[in-house]
């Protein structure tokens, strides 16, 4: 399975903490990725995607270390997610996916 980049609007799921970024949980970025992988690449299925168990800043440039889970074949790939366009609660995201499994 070949992934390529990919880019979402995310509207939703953000939350302020201590500091002065709002925020979103790893499992929206995760779910938003990978519906967007998906519907990149075609499949019936989308991919799993572990982004982690921290917050997310919603800062211009955060970078997020994911790892992909193709689910027919188990096999697992390096993705970098990065956050740009932060507007508020308004942002976007690309999923960058390695070429080569881990």
């Amino acid at each position: 399975m070949r992934l390529f980049a990919s880019v979402i609007l995310l509207v939703a799921g953000c939350s302020a903490t201590g500091s002065a970024n709002l925020t979103v949980s790893p499992e929206n970025i995760e779910q938003q990725a990978a519906r967007v992988l998906q519907d990149e690449v075609g499949t019936d299925y989308a991919p799993e995607l572990d982004c982690g168990s921290e917050q997310i800043d919603l800062v211009e440039g955060n970078t997020v270390d994911c790892v992909l889970t193709d689910p027919p074949t188990g096999e697992e790939y390096d993705t970098t997610v990065t956050i740009s366009n932060v507007d508020g609660t308004n942002y976007w995201i690309t999923a960058e996916v390695a070429e080569t499994q881990n």
